[in-house]
């Protein structure tokens, strides 16, 4: 698969793309007969899991720090790692809880609805 077409199916542009290959997040795929990347569907999964990672709070570093992990097979890194960020992930999903409650009571004062 060409990079545009990868681009169009991760929703990444192709610049992020070849940002998240020299920043090392991806490996650079091989090139086709024509000098061009060519993503097996491996590759556009793992940059689909780099996106959404990076979309839900986690650093390059440490998106790059699992990525090595999981290519090392040190599952009980790459473990550690996504269960410290799902429990930054749920803090953060009590705080917008918090924040959705007080906005909405907020709301009602204003309106005199309370």
């Amino acid at each position: 698969m060409k990079i545009a077409d990868v681009s169009r199916k991760t929703g990444l542009s192709t610049y992020t793309i070849r940002y998240y290959e020299k920043q090392g997040l991806v490996k650079t795929p091989n090139k086709d007969a024509s000098g061009h990347r060519a993503f097996s569907e491996k590759e556009v999964e793992l940059l689909n899991w780099v996106a959404c990672l990076k979309k839900s709070g986690m650093s390059l570093n440490k998106i790059k720090t699992y990525v090595a992990a999981f290519d090392a097979d040190d599952n009980p890194l790459a473990t550690d790692i996504l269960e410290q960020h799902l429990l930054n992930l749920k803090n953060q999903q009590e705080d917008i809880h918090h924040y959705i409650d007080v906005t909405s009571e907020k709301i009602k004062r204003l309106k005199g609805l309370t």
